[in-house]
């Protein structure tokens, strides 16, 4: 593996003809829209491109151009030859499930995670920025790669859903600007944050029952909310919002959601204002960033609470 600079990316990019666009599996904002912007690139620079994601696609990203040209690994095994597995957004080889199983091509990563384990051939990585779409928006300033609408429009959102629409520490003045430049070239922010932040009567009741889960520890100041088996099955992925609940209490610096994936699996997303959660995390095979990090527990919900409080600081 390699660390790669700007140009090392693009003279790469340059010489492959036909690419395999790919991200981490439970895709989120900052995934989808890195994937979705740099598909149309890519596409204008006459490059063949497939996007290919192992896991399904959460309906709110619907309203984005080029969506429905996402296929998913069974719908991909009988490619023609790919010059370059291109993968956004994911800090190991494992999170992109079943894709890198489809081809032998070279692998480059365009990551911002610090946790990254640099398992790529070429690995372009920025961790002081706040979103792969920060970066990919970035990309296309200094190559003078034009900026299409529906570009903006997915990387508007791929920025603004990875900063907490800029209230998060990650915000930087380049990731407002990278926003702006997105605004420039026809983003509508209004129109994405009320499609992305839309909240149904479903989920408002089942918000309901979620707080109720709700404790606290360590004086106030870690938190935790849980999602059970049948809380999962109504949200599938879609459980962006909750840990925010909690984050937002004066008193809590640590913020855990829990995620009950079945009877004895646990994925668990972790936010803090002060300490490192990705040290947190990487104690459980998972990582992010210092602020933002995930991990997933092979243990029932509650013993992976009392797992995760153990070693708390």
């Amino acid at each position: 593996m390699s660390k790669i600079s700007i140009n090392q990316l693009h003279m790469a990019l340059s010489e492959a003809n036909s690419i395999l666009l790919t991200v981490h599996v439970h895709p989120d904002g900052d995934a989808i829209g890195s994937m979705l912007a740099f598909y149309e690139a890519l596409l204008a620079q006459g490059k063949k491109v497939t996007m290919v994601v192992d896991d399904s696609i959460p309906e709110k990203f619907s309203f984005l151009s080029y969506v429905d040209c996402i296929k998913t690994v069974e719908q991909c095994q009988d490619l023609d030859p790919i010059d370059m597995l291109l993968v956004l957004d994911a800090s190991t080889y494992e999170r992109i499930g079943q894709v890198g199983a489809l081809c032998s091509a070279p692998i480059f990563n365009i990551d911002h995670h610090i946790s990254n384990t640099e398992f790529a051939d070429g690995l372009y990585l920025k961790t002081d920025f706040a979103a792969t779409g920060e970066i990919i928006a970035d990309l296309c300033k200094k190559w003078n790669w034009p900026m299409t609408e529906s570009m903006a429009n997915a990387l508007y959102m791929a920025i603004a859903t990875d900063c907490g629409f800029f209230k998060f520490s990650n915000t930087t003045a380049n990731t407002l600007e990278m926003a702006a430049l997105c605004v420039a070239a026809g983003a509508r922010p209004n129109q994405i944050s009320e499609t992305i932040e839309a909240v149904s009567a479903e989920r408002l009741t089942l918000t309901k029952q979620v707080m109720q889960t709700i404790e606290f520890y360590k004086d106030s100041s870690v938190a935790t909310i849980e999602l059970n088996r049948d809380a999962m099955d109504i949200l599938g992925d879609d459980t962006d919002g909750f840990v925010d609940i909690i984050r937002n209490v004066d008193t809590v610096d640590i913020a855990i959601l829990l995620k009950a994936q079945n009877d004895s699996i646990t994925r668990v997303s972790l936010r803090s204002k002060r300490t490192d959660v990705n040290a947190i995390a990487s104690q459980f095979g998972g990582g992010g960033h210092v602020r933002a990090s995930g991990c997933t527990i092979n243990l029932p919900l509650p013993e992976a609470k009392m797992a995760l409080i153990k070693v708390l600081p």
